[in-house]
């Protein structure tokens, strides 16, 4: 059933097994009081992918409560007002000068990086008393929005080849680019012959440095997020998709994350499939 989160965002997520995978390695999290919607994707099969995810939707979930629950209630004092929706740098400055208000992190990134930083160090840590060594152990991929009622704009986070996308207008947009080796081949021009699709070239655990994009999202009312697993983008083309969403209403998000979740079954269900669908009112 779908839940509001602060009067203007509708959510509704499902998760599958699929059609070929024994164990559902993907968990997502939806947290009406802080505005959260997470969602990971597993890696490791018999180290332990599903144990992976589980960690990580439960700590940053816990993270961020613990940062709604002791802030001070100004925060939103002096908080950037994001521009185009892709303000994610953070500039250096000289250690001998004092920072300016633009040298300075923009709080809500700062925190949820931190964030991401401390479920990275929580799964290594527990892949180090395993006895793996680093690059190596359980892990999972990473994606999320965050629409804390003190940001202009909601944000968006992820590390691997779980997405985000925007739909908006009537158009599918991919807001996340993926942390893989196809994607920084296509980066590079495409040339020669393409290498798989599913190696990562980051992901959440096995190495003890992540670096996770992070982005804010201008959105309007109408306009939807769909976060999902690559068990949905691996089996269902982005045309399917945005043919699917052109159908999206308040009232339908749970249908048509169901609709979803049936089409990549249909295609094969080769992977778990996880989907969470955002609907701005």
């Amino acid at each position: 059933m779908a839940e509001t989160i602060g009067g203007h965002l509708l959510v509704a997520g499902q998760t599958d097994v699929g059609c070929v995978r024994p164990l559902n390695e993907d968990n997502f999290h939806i947290d009406v009081e802080t505005g959260l919607l997470v969602l990971a994707d597993g890696m490791g099969g018999h180290d332990a992918g599903e144990v992976a995810s589980a960690h990580l939707v439960a700590s940053i979930a816990r993270t961020l409560r613990q940062f709604m629950d002791t802030s001070p209630e100004d925060l939103s004092i002096a908080l950037p007002t994001p521009g185009d929706g892709n303000d994610t740098d953070i500039t250096l400055h000289d250690p001998q000068e004092e920072p300016t208000l633009d040298d300075l992190p923009n709080p809500v990134m700062k925190v949820v990086q931190d964030a991401v930083s401390c479920a990275n160090a929580e799964i290594n840590q527990l892949n180090r008393e395993k006895g793996h060594p680093e690059d190596s152990g359980m892990g999972s991929t990473l994606v999320g929005l965050w629409a804390p009622p003190f940001s202009a704009h909601p944000i968006v986070f992820h590390v691997g080849d779980s997405r985000l996308y925007l739909f908006q207008r009537g158009q599918l947009t991919q807001a996340t680019r993926d942390h893989s080796l196809y994607q920084q081949w296509v980066n590079f021009g495409g040339k020669g012959v393409p290498p798989p699709q599913n190696i990562l070239l980051q992901a959440i655990g096995p190495s003890s440095v992540v670096t996770p994009d992070l982005r804010f999202l201008s959105v309007a009312p109408g306009d939807a997020v769909l976060l999902c697993s690559d068990g949905l983008t691996g089996m269902v083309s982005d045309a399917q998709i945005q043919e699917t969403l052109a159908t999206l209403s308040p009232d339908n998000l749970d249908a048509v994350c169901g609709q979803l979740v049936a089409m990549a079954r249909k295609g094969g269900g080769k992977d778990n499939i996880t989907v969470i669908l955002g609907y701005f009112v």
